[in-house]
């Protein structure tokens, strides 16, 4: 195994005392020494800074850009206005999942993607292969750009404590300037609260991340909170509720897929041919025991319904809660009593609709219109 990569604050991450960890490759900050609780909280109430520099930033242009993207993702590319942005996500040929991408279009023929960490290479080599031929490039920009996302309720404030000009509003995207430097700013949070996505030059990255944490009330969380923070909300990740094995119609995103226009993407006809066979139900346990991924699920009678994709310790609900992806013959309505078999015990907890927390300051849905 090679060496982990690093961003351009892991050096100040650990000097904060963060708990770093492998993820895709990349050295990350996991927690700080307050906790992944005190992280979520803070988050939930005021404001934390997330390093993201390790999302892959994609940039594809040219004439034909919108078309090649509209052909290319689930959702359309091409009704994306100038100035929006929204998730949208790649499927392979058999209708599975490959990648879940915050795609924002900056100008009539110029859109920037970021894209999970885990995905980034995958999904260069895809739409580098899609766009050959055409009038359009793709350009990596993951060793140029920084990445950091800004959550919770005070972020808008603190933001325009510093920033000139209007902050874009929730589904959009601009320029604007800080502390002497330019930056985009994508109003698409994924805690719940409302957040940005502040996409800059790596080279203002500790210029940055210092202007913020002397900022109050900002704190540094890691991707532990920003994972229970998810989950508190039933949003789905990539490599956990959206997998190559699953279709949209099995995680949740059926609503998503536009099937009904003339529009030929990867995965249509896989999707037009495959009924679905699973769904995506949320677990709310009766203990702050978590159930962790691949945890089975089990009903009444003691038969396996299916296996928990995503468990956390909620701290906005004082208890666990899950994401599991069901059998959908075995599906039952909001309440219904299932058991997670875990190690030494079975947790048990009743189905419930995310999300489970629903006092956040975010605007609108994750996924943006």
């Amino acid at each position: 195994m090679g060496a982990l990569k690093t961003t351009p604050l892991t050096g100040y991450e650990i000097e904060l005392g963060a708990k770093m960890t492998p993820r895709a490759g990349w050295n990350t900050a996991l927690y700080y020494p307050e906790g992944i609780i005190a992280e979520h909280r803070h988050t939930r109430s005021a404001c934390s800074v997330f390093d993201l520099c390790s999302y892959g930033k994609l940039r594809v242009a040219g004439k034909e850009a919108a078309p090649a993207l509209d052909t290319l993702f689930a959702r359309p590319a091409a009704d994306l206005g100038i100035g929006r942005c929204r998730r949208n996500f790649m499927l392979s040929e058999t209708g599975g999942v490959l990648s879940l991408v915050l795609m924002l279009r900056m100008a009539e023929d110029d859109f920037l993607l970021v894209t999970d960490t885990g995905s980034a290479a995958g999904d260069l080599e895809r739409i580098s292969a899609h766009i050959a031929g055409r009038e359009a490039e793709v350009q990596e920009l993951t060793p140029l750009l920084a990445c950091l996302g800004l959550e919770g309720p005070e972020a808008r404030k603190v933001l325009e404590s510093f920033a000139a000009g209007p902050l874009p509003e929730y589904s959009c995207c601009g320029t604007v300037e800080i502390d002497g430097f330019r930056a985009i700013a994508a109003c698409a949070g994924a805690t719940g609260e409302e957040g940005f996505r502040l996409l800059f030059n790596l080279e203002y990255a500790d210029q940055l991340w210092d202007l913020l944490l002397e900022t109050e009330p900002v704190m540094p969380a890691g991707f532990g909170a920003l994972d229970s923070l998810r989950l508190e909300m039933g949003y789905p990740a990539c490599g956990r509720e959206l997998t190559a094995e699953f279709s949209p119609l099995d995680s949740g995103l059926g609503d998503l897929v536009r099937l009904d226009d003339a529009r030929s993407f990867p995965g249509r006809q896989a999707l037009l041919n495959r009924k679905q066979r699973h769904v995506l139900a949320g677990l709310l346990l009766e203990t702050r025991r978590a159930a962790r991924e691949g945890t089975l699920v089990l009903n009444a009678a003691e038969e396996v319904v299916g296996v928990v994709t995503g468990g956390s310790f909620c701290p906005s609900l004082e208890t666990a809660a899950a994401l599991c992806r069901l059998d959908l013959a075995c599906m039952q309505p909001p309440g219904s009593e299932l058991w997670c078999e875990v190690t030494d015990a079975r947790l048990p907890g009743r189905i419930a609709e995310p999300p489970f927390y629903r006092g956040g300051s975010a605007k609108g849905d994750f996924f943006l219109p």
